[in-house]
């Protein structure tokens, strides 16, 4: 078993470094075009622009001062990822895709733009108040197949949220769906022990020596938070649902740990090595 506290670091995006005021701002070889401007406007007067580039959806808001407030990438899948060694929406059938399909149009995006451009207008103005320089904020939300097996078709959604300048926190988010009919499943039903017993028995692999940490692992765990690959089942606590953790805290179980509580039609075909 292996535990691991991550922290996201999001490097500068180079394709959304843009210098200067232009009417037409370029970084390279893109172009970025105006679509919106005044798309939000602050408390004290402040607007930011929108804008695109003209072959992505990729949306870039820029304050007048030519300041890149913040950047979201165009959230891609479930349709169109593919990860080496793993089955993609592509391998369902017609109804299943269309039943996935429908589960993550439901979903959604997993973040609140105004909310994320007036936290990023804050931290630019308490850079501007200190004379440090305000580095863009960045957010994407991806879809992509993690597992399967003649049962089941796994999926991860990974949302990456900026907390400061160029430090991010990354939220994953796992899902199981029929592979026959697209059905989405309990991912506790993926065991074999009713739901509360299951909790317990995972917090015992966990093996966690504070009993602090381990009620705060009770009371967080959803089962979103177990996502399945083929060599193992991770269980993701994003930030902030641990109050004594101060980045996302993850654990990651073998399967030959779990054969005794996880139902055999779950366990997701493995990949060589």
């Amino acid at each position: 078993m292996k535990i691991k506290r991550l922290l996201s670091v999001v490097l500068l995006w180079c394709l959304v470094l843009l210098a200067g005021c232009s009417d037409n701002p370029k970084q390279g070889e893109e172009t970025w075009v105006l679509e919106r401007e005044n798309a939000i406007t602050f408390s004290d007067g402040e607007s930011a622009n929108l804008w695109r580039r003209d072959y992505i959806d990729d949306a870039l808001y820029k304050l007048s001062d030519g300041t890149i407030l913040l950047t979201i990438r165009v959230s891609i899948g479930p349709d169109n990822v593919y990860v080496g060694g793993v089955e993609s929406f592509d391998d369902l059938s017609e109804s299943a895709q269309k039943a996935v399909s429908g589960f993550y149009e439901g979903q959604g995006l997993l973040y609140d733009t105004l909310a994320e451009l007036q936290n990023a207008y804050e931290e630019y103005l308490t850079c501007k108040e200190s004379g440090k320089v305000y580095q863009e904020r960045f957010i994407s939300q991806d879809i992509a197949p993690t597992a399967s097996n003649d049962n089941i078709m796994c999926f991860l959604t990974s949302v990456t949220l900026p907390v400061n300048g160029q430090m991010a926190q990354e939220i994953r988010l796992g899902a199981a769906f029929d592979r026959k009919t697209g059905e989405v499943l309990s991912n506790w039903d993926m065991f074999t022990l009713p739901e509360e017993k299951t909790r317990q028995w995972l917090l015992d692999k966990f093996v966690v020596a504070a009993p602090a940490l381990r009620a705060e692992m009770e009371a967080a765990l959803k089962p979103e938070y177990i996502i399945l690959f083929p060599q193992n089942m991770e269980v993701s606590f994003p930030q902030g649902t641990l109050p004594s953790q101060e980045y996302s805290y993850r654990v990651s179980l073998d399967y030959n740990d779990l054969r005794e509580v996880l139902q055999a039609w779950a366990i997701p075909n493995q990949v060589k090595r």
